[in-house]
């Protein structure tokens, strides 16, 4: 199936995408810090501040040399923070119960906190109008355990639903979703915003909520660094903190040069790249600082999808001794 939302040009595994070593001021003893830095998906919005902060120069001016790793979902790169060959991991603020189960990482920044990266979307013909329709129905979701799932679950709470009102299906990635949307195999799908953007002029599918709407609150994505870089690189992961914060500010003061940038990282059409710019850019974090009502509702997610059976102590699960002081 050709569609335009076919835009996830994914690395497999653990490829190396990017090498960058550009001269600059030495942190110590005229050696650059090498920093192998992850993306759990090569192409989202939330992501890009690492792709910015190369092209800008933001971490090459700290002496950190960056190679930039893509994988094919969440799962392979946190089997290969586990397997200690990552020093840092762009990734889900939910996988912060990894470490609960003993990866041996530490959350080092909060990166974006409403999901408004989440859309429920029908397929454009479909009699679902509002969210109140959705009770009865079954809505795709990317896995069982996800907070694709969760953002359902937490729709029925939010509107007093019994359990089972509204069911979820796990179908996997993008691509699986717009087929089952399409064939009409579920009523509803939560996939990228982007998604629903792409599809709705072709009139292939329509954006019902996002998902940021009814969960203001929340970690939707987190940096994290191996105890391994915490502990013997603490310049270098403090270093890496400040330039991806500088690519965040230089995004939000510059849209037409961010999107020329991401563009070719995100695949995206110019439209679509412009309202996604607009829905992600201006929520993501300049601080990384952790707020505790988003932290709390995430431990209680992680009891909702029968993760763990009672909520963790997040304390224990980040610092933020790495970024800059308040």
């Amino acid at each position: 199936m050709k569609t335009k939302i076919a835009r996830r040009k994914i690395l497999k595994g653990a490829a190396a995408a990017a090498s960058f070593l550009i001269a600059a001021p030495r942190i110590s003893r005229g050696a650059a810090s090498p920093l192998k830095v992850a993306k759990s998906i090569s192409d989202l919005m939330a992501y890009t501040p690492l792709d910015v902060g190369i092209a800008k120069g933001f971490f090459a001016k700290r002496d950190i040399e960056i190679e930039s790793i893509a994988f094919a979902g969440s799962a392979g790169m946190h089997q290969a923070m586990t397997a200690g060959a990552l020093d840092i991991a762009l990734g889900s603020g939910s996988t912060m119960v990894n470490i609960v189960k003993g990866e041996p990482a530490i959350c080092i920044a909060q990166t974006l906190g409403p999901p408004v990266e989440l859309s429920i979307i029908v397929p454009y013909d479909s009699p679902i109008e509002k969210t109140d329709d959705l009770k009865g129905k079954t809505v795709g979701v990317a896995s069982t355990g996800s907070p694709t799932e969760w953002v359902v679950f937490e729709l029925g709470r939010l509107k007093g639903w019994a359990k089972g009102d509204i069911k979820t299906v796990g179908l996997g990635g993008t691509k699986a979703a717009i087929a089952a949307l399409r064939t009409h195999q579920v009523d509803a799908v939560v996939t990228d915003t982007a998604v629903g953007l792409t599809l709705a002029p072709q009139k292939a599918a329509r954006l019902i909520v996002n998902c940021a709407d009814y969960v203001p609150k929340f970690i939707m994505h987190a940096n994290f660094a191996s105890q391994k870089a915490a502990e013997e690189m603490p310049a270098a992961v403090k270093a890496f903190c400040a330039g991806w914060f500088e690519a965040v500010a230089f995004m939000q003061k510059n849209k037409e040069e961010t999107n020329r940038l991401v563009m070719p990282v995100t695949g995206l059409s110019p439209e679509v790249q412009s309202q996604d710019y607009d829905l992600v850019v201006p929520l993501l974090s300049l601080t990384g600082r952790f707020d505790q009502t988003s932290l709390a509702k995430l431990a209680r997610s992680y009891v909702d999808l029968k993760i763990v059976d009672t909520e963790p102590d997040m304390s224990k699960l980040y610092t933020e001794k790495f970024l800059a002081p308040a």
